[in-house]
């Protein structure tokens, strides 16, 4: 009996240092500009990779070079791949300075998860044709651009990013 107490009494304790843990993970203190640069140009990276599988997918499943089920399996992971590395971007805290340029950079990539998204749904409902394909690629193109534009901006000129 004494041991399941124990036991019991271990878990509670190891349930709450976890607990402990996990907030202060949140709140941690605020990174570098540099940390936040790499952190960000990293995150953006991701972001634009994911969104050239995306237009690779669409171009193939369009010229029939994809079977239908690869196609939505590239989509999916491809979300995946680039929510995880959102996911992990926004739990950091930004240098003080740079909250403006944060909220930038995360608004710019919850578009483009939104935009893999609407690709995936896109690419498994049947009959994907050349004119929704075409709009598709635009937007991916779009978003490509805006930001790789960010990326520079993060890189260069940091805390220009949101000001403008």
């Amino acid at each position: 009996m004494g041991l399941q107490k124990r036991g019991a009494c271990r878990v509670r304790v190891g349930a709450a240092l976890l607990a402990l843990v996990g907030v202060a993970g949140c709140t941690g203190q605020p990174a570098s500009t540099s940390a936040w640069q790499s952190s960000s140009e990293r995150v953006i990276g991701t972001a634009i990779s994911g969104l050239g599988t995306a237009r690779l997918v669409v171009t193939q499943e369009q010229r029939s070079r994809l079977q239908h089920s690869y196609a939505v399996v590239a989509s999916t992971d491809t979300i995946d791949t680039t929510a995880k590395e959102v996911s992990s971007y926004l739990v950091k805290q930004p240098p003080d300075q740079l909250h403006d340029a944060q909220a930038v950079v995360t608004d710019a990539l919850q578009q483009t998860v939104t935009l893999l998204s609407q690709v995936r749904v896109e690419l498994a409902s049947p009959g994907l044709d050349g004119p929704a394909a075409a709009r598709l690629v635009k937007r991916i193109d779009a978003m490509r651009k805006a930001l790789e534009k960010l990326q520079t901006g993060v890189t260069t000129a940091p805390d220009a990013v949101g000001k403008r």
